[in-house]
C-alpha cells in the first residue's frame, strides 16, 4: 500500500489540479492526504473523484486558507474516526486477518501563537495506544535547526514544544528521502509512526510504501 502525504498551497485552479494529476499519475497511490486545498468540501470531492479516488472525507477551507481532503482507492477499507479544520483520523481495517491501524492526516498551525493549540490536539487523538498509529501531514515545525535549509535560525522553545507533543505521544521520526518527484524547494514532508514496527518500508517524499508489510505492536 502507497500513502501519499502532500501540500497542495491551494487547488482552486486548473492547472493545480493538473499538476497533481500528473504527479500522481506515475505513482499509484493508494491513499492521498491533502493539505491546504483552499476550496469548499463539494468541490474538493469532485477533484478527488476526478483524480481516481472514489472514496474520501473532505474538510472545507476557512475562506482562502486550510482546507483538508483524504482519498482512498477501492481496495482499502478505511471507517472515520474524527475530524476538524486541523486533522483527519481514520482507522485502516484487513479483512483477511482482523488486522486494524490507524491514520491521522495532520496539519499544523502555520502561525506561531496557535502551535500549542495543534500539539494540544494531537495529544488529545493519542487516545488508543494499543492500536498502531500512523501521523502524516505538514506539522509546520521542525525538531532541530539543522532540518532547515537556509533562513532565519528556528526559536529553541518552538522546537522544543514539538519535541515536547512528539515525547508524549511516543510518536518517532522515520525522516525523509529526497526523490525529486514532489518536493520543491527543498520542501519535504514529514512522517511519524507510533509503537509500530515496519518489516519492509521505503519512504517516498512524504508517502511511506509498505509492500506486503507486517506490523508489530
Amino acid at each position: 500500500m502507497k500513502l501519499l502525504s502532500w501540500n497542495v498551497r491551494g487547488l482552486g485552479k486548473p492547472r493545480a489540479v493538473r499538476c497533481l494529476r500528473h504527479a500522481l499519475r506515475d505513482l499509484k497511490i493508494d491513499v492521498i492526504f491533502l493539505m491546504e486545498t483552499k476550496i469548499y468540501d463539494n468541490k474538493m470531492a469532485n477533484i478527488r473523484r476526478n483524480l481516481g479516488y472514489p472514496f474520501g472525507i473532505e474538510v472545507s477551507s476557512v475562506g482562502s486558507s486550510g482546507g483538508l481532503a483524504i482519498g482512498w482507492k477501492a481496495n482499502c477499507k478505511i471507517s472515520l474516526r474524527s475530524f476538524s479544520a486541523r486533522h483527519i483520523d481514520v482507522t485502516f481495517e484487513d479483512d483477511s486477518d482482523g488486522f486494524s491501524w490507524r491514520c491521522t492526516g495532520f496539519y499544523g498551525a502555520p502561525e506561531v501563537g496557535n502551535r500549542m493549540d495543534a500539539w494540544n490536539l494531537l495529544r488529545q487523538l493519542n487516545d488508543c495506544p494499543e492500536v498502531p498509529w500512523l501521523v502524516i501531514g505538514d506539522f509546520n515545525e521542525i525538531l532541530y535547526n539543522y532540518e532547515k535549509q537556509g533562513g532565519r535560525l528556528r526559536n529553541d522553545r518552538q522546537m522544543s514544544s514539538f519535541r515536547a507533543v512528539l515525547d508524549d505521544c511516543l510518536l518517532s521520526d522515520l525522516g525523509f528521502r529526497e526523490c525529486g518527484i514532489l518536493g520543491r524547494r527543498g520542501d519535504f514532508r514529514r512522517i511519524m509512526f507510533v509503537n509500530v514496527w515496519i518489516e519492509v518500508s521505503q519512504i517516498i517524499s512524504g508517502g511511506i510504501y509498505l509492500p506486503n508489510s507486517k506490523f508489530h505492536t
